[in-house]
């Protein structure tokens, strides 16, 4: 895997991935940088900057093959690589993801659930194993988990995140509405519902008084 691509490119190599995804199952075989740049919102240099990262994938100018450019994807970014998640907080988020097949199809299968509330453990219908919210460390560490969801209230994501860490996770997705700061050897992405909502309503606003600069 080449570790200098920067993360602008990943989070673009990852969504472009998707898109191949999609555009195979509707038949196509090829695809150009200016087509792919306009469904991912970016210019074609980019694009062509960002595929470069994955090697020498061939002359370009009559389109990328879907399927080539899927494998390179594949093999630079360990795309199919399977990594074992949990989900910490069974609140309405938490159960939503819990239940979400898409996980367990892309290979992020969540292999455990936690929570600080006992009785919610033992009322939720699921076939994941359930555990309360202090056993976060040994379980990850038993199971071999690699990825963490956070989904608890902001007073509990900083001490649900250290046992994750304590635990030896390697990344952490926090939907809390607290900043979970990175720790060494693990990343944090930090996802805030609102306010991705509030920047895509400014970006529309800004777009549609022609003032925003791209």
């Amino acid at each position: 895997m080449n570790k200098k691509i920067p993360i602008p490119s990943i989070e673009r190599l990852c969504a472009m991935y998707q898109l191949i995804e999609l555009l195979e199952k509707n038949g196509m075989e090829k695809v150009s940088s200016t087509e792919l740049g306009r469904h991912l919102g970016v210019n074609a240099n980019s694009i062509r900057k960002d595929i470069s990262y994955l090697g020498e994938i061939g002359n370009c100018r009559a389109g990328y093959s879907l399927r080539k450019l899927r494998g390179y994807l594949i093999d630079n970014l360990e795309i199919n690589r399977k990594r074992r998640s949990c989900i910490i907080g069974l609140g309405r988020l938490g159960n939503a993801i819990l239940e979400y097949d898409r996980l367990f199809q892309s290979g992020f299968g969540i292999v455990a659930g936690f929570d600080s509330n006992i009785n919610k453990i033992e009322t939720i219908q699921t076939n994941v194993p359930l555990y309360p919210a202090n056993e976060i460390s040994i379980i990850v560490k038993r199971e071999k988990i690699e990825l963490g969801m956070l989904a608890v209230p902001a007073h509990a994501a900083t001490e649900s995140a250290k046992r994750l860490v304590d635990g030896g996770i390697i990344g952490i997705v926090n939907f809390s509405l607290a900043v979970i700061q990175p720790h060494p050897g693990v990343f944090v992405r930090n996802i805030d519902l609102v306010g991705e909502l509030r920047i895509v309503s400014i970006l529309s606003m800004l777009s549609k008084e022609n003032i925003l600069q791209t």
